[in-house]
Parts: structure tokens; sequence; C-alpha cells
């Protein structure tokens, strides 16, 4: 199977420099209960049968990436461990680098100290998944596990985001596409794009000359029950997504004083014919406010709605075919946000189950990383090169942002409140 532009921009950072398991996306689930791990073995085979991909090698043709499925099956690893040695394990597995050249592409574990519980790791190249792929895999194992047999279709699922438009699906020849959309995007759209970054150019910004991955650290938050209310109550009275919300009060808080500022966003480019499929379905790209906002919270979050909108047009076309020289580094920008709703979690017969959807693989993409994921909870997670000092100062960055968020939630039109100006390691 071809591979899509953005495919072949993750392709060809692997290439030119060591990048470790920075393309590496995983998720885990600590299972309690009586598993059958005969069954489990199963339901990996039927996993890679409803979704092909997983079973994808990659070859480099005339310079090019190419996808051919069914070289590599997708096994269960079972290892034992003890109580004190499980978590390393799990998370050594979540920080697996995958070999393009060698394969395989996706991999399962089952570390199990005692014969009722353990932890279940699922992880692969980002190549052939995104963010919304872990929710569809853990969900199709857990109705495989449940059925002991292949699912003929795949079940819908549901948006990705605040952003789900995206381009035709292409169904391919094996059920699902090597990404989002394998050709190019039309010469209109790309025109159209082309225009747009013309009238919009993002703020240069100074990322690692290799473009490569450092050793990395992070700081989660989750969000209290009182400001989940307060999103969502703002939601309704301001006509706003969550994460509009949300973005409004990161970029108050991450933009310099003397100009604006480019945030990478994630975007998502599924349909709703592709929302039950694997396969990397993302385009990132800079989004840039003229100046840093100020004034009531209510008019910075409508200056973002309107740029956000404009954005979304374009969403389907990478970057590097707009502007020439483009380098596909691991991000367009210094920071960078992504943002997914969270479906309940799978349901394995049996067994409770308890989900980590993002679990680190300690590499920082690039300055500063902002990942939320929204769901039962919201939980907010900074990612960010390690260094000294860098944690207590992102703690304490995260902390000026969420109280930020409490305050201009309650009371849109009063005016932002910015931290103070300690400046960040990533600036």
């Amino acid at each position: 199977m071809p591979t899509s532009p953005l495919q072949r921009g993750v392709w060809f950072n692997e290439q030119v420099t060591a990048l470790g398991p920075a393309y590496t996306v995983a998720v885990t689930a600590d299972l309690r209960g009586p598993l059958d791990v005969g069954r489990l073995a199963r339901a990996c085979t039927a996993l890679a049968t409803r979704h092909p991909l997983l079973t994808a090698g990659c070859h480099n043709l005339d310079g090019l990436p190419w996808l051919a499925v069914d070289e590599h099956p997708l096994t269960l690893t079972v290892e034992p461990v003890t109580d004190g040695t499980l978590r390393g394990r799990a998370e050594r597995a979540t920080r697996t680098r995958f070999d393009l050249s060698a394969g395989p592409l996706a991999r399962v574990w089952w570390f199990a100290p005692a014969h009722d519980r353990g932890v279940l790791v699922l992880a692969a190249h980002h190549l052939i998944v995104d963010g919304r792929s872990k929710d569809v895999l853990l969900r199709d194992l857990a109705d495989c596990y449940g059925h002991d047999a292949p699912a003929t279709t795949a079940h819908p699922a549901g948006p990705d985001g605040p952003t789900d438009p995206g381009e035709p699906a292409d169904p391919g020849d094996h059920g699902e596409p090597a990404g989002p959309g394998a050709h190019r995007p039309s010469e209109d759209l790309v025109v159209a794009a082309a225009e747009y970054w013309w009238r919009n150019p993002p703020r240069p910004v100074e990322l690692p000359r290799d473009g490569g991955a450092r050793p990395g650290d992070r700081v989660v938050r989750t969000l209290t029950p009182r400001t989940r209310t307060l999103l969502a109550t703002a939601a309704v009275a301001l006509a706003a997504t969550r994460f509009e919300l949300l973005l409004t009060v990161l970029t108050c808080c991450l933009a310099p004083a003397d100009g604006p500022t480019s945030i990478a966003l994630e975007l998502s480019t599924r349909t709703p014919a592709e929302a039950g499929r694997i396969g990397m379905y993302v385009n990132e790209l800079p989004f840039t406010l003229p100046t840093p906002p100020a004034g009531p919270y209510a008019a910075a979050l409508a200056t973002v709605r309107t740029g956000l909108r404009q954005l979304y047009a374009h969403r389907t076309v990478p970057l590097a075919m707009c502007r020439p020289g483009t380098r596909p580094f691991l991000a367009t920008a210094a920071v960078s946000v992504s943002y997914r709703r969270i479906a309940p979690g799978p349901v394995f017969p049996g067994l409770t189950t308890t989900v980590d959807w993002s679990p680190f693989n300690g590499v920082a993409r690039n300055a500063l990383h902002v990942m939320i994921a929204d769901g039962e909870q919201t939980r907010v997670t900074f990612q960010f090169p390690a260094s000294t000092g860098a944690r207590r100062r992102a703690g304490t960055l995260i902390d000026h942002v969420l109280a930020g968020l409490d305050r201009s939630l309650a009371a849109p039109e009063s005016p932002v409140v910015r931290p103070p100006q300690e400046p960040p390691p990533w600036t």
C-alpha cells in the first residue's frame, strides 16, 4: 500500500536521525480477574485480522516507503514478573523502539505477577497508528477476547476530539487505508492552503538542529470536578467547545510577552467512515495568533475560535506541501498541543479494567508538548526535555494554567491573568 505525505514525513525523520521511541504510540491496561492467556493470544490474532495494518512491514522502494500487510503476525508476548518488577517492565515495553526496516510495527505484551492480575501493553509505530487508534485497538481487542473469534466488521467509534471533518475515506484492498489519504490532496486544497500560509506565516522557532528527540520528563494534573463543571457550563454559555476553552487559556499562558506565538496543533483528519479504523489520521499544523491574547477571556476566546476555523479548512494538507524547504521535524513548533476525547474504557468479560491512554515513551518530541485527554476524567500532561529544574518549573506553570482556567471560566469577562514571568525551560 502507498503511504501518505504525512507518513512519508515520519519515515523520513526515522532515516536521517536517531529518534529512539519518539514515534512509539502505546496504551496500557491493568486487568484484574482470572484472565485466560490462550484466549488473549487468539484475540490478538483476531485483532490483526480486523486491522491488517498491524501485520504490515515497511519497505524503501526507490526512495519512498511502502507498507505491505501480512508480513508480521501480531503475537502475544507473555512475561512472568514480580510485583517489584511489574511497572518497570511495562514501562520499558511502552518505550520500545520499532525498527521500520526489520519490523514488526506492532507488539502486545502481558506482564502477570499473579494469576488474577497483570498489565497488558499494546504498542505500535506512529506510521500505522495515531492517538485515536489506541481507543479502537483496545476496544476491539476486548471485543475479540469476549467473542474469542475474529469479528467481520469494525464498530463505529466516537469522534476524535474537537475536529472531526477530513478527506473522503479510501478503503483500499485490505479494509483500511495506509493513512489519512494515501494519495496527494487535490490541487485546489493545496493552492488554498498555500495562500493561507502566505497570509499567516508561522513564527520561526529554534528546534534541535538534527530534528531529533531528547530524553524527556513529564508533569501530569487531573482537572478537579469543579473545573469540569465550569467547563461544561462555559461551553454552553459561550457556545464553544471544551477544546477551544482549554486552548485559549493555554495560549494566554504560553504566549511570549514580546509578540505572536505559534503552537502546533495535532488535527484529526478522520471522517465518520474511518472512525473504526486504525491509521495515521492526524496532521500537525502551527496555529499562530497575531498578538498575545489580552483583555477579557471571552474576547481572547473569540479570537482563538476565529483562527481555529480558518485553520481547519486546511487540515488535510501537510505544511511541507505549502512551504518549500519545511523539514518534517517531530513538531512544527516549539510548543505543541494534542486534545483527544476518550470514550468509556473497553470491557474485558470477567475482568476489571483500568486504562492508561497516554503512557510516556520517555522522549521529548519538542520543547513542550501538552496532551489533554478528556473523558471520564480530564488529564493535562506537560512533556518536556529533562533538565535540572525543568520539572519544578513545568509543575509551577501547569498549576498557574489550571488556576487561570478556573478564574477565566468562572468570570469570562474578567481580564486574562498571565503566570509570573519566570522563564520556563522551553523559551
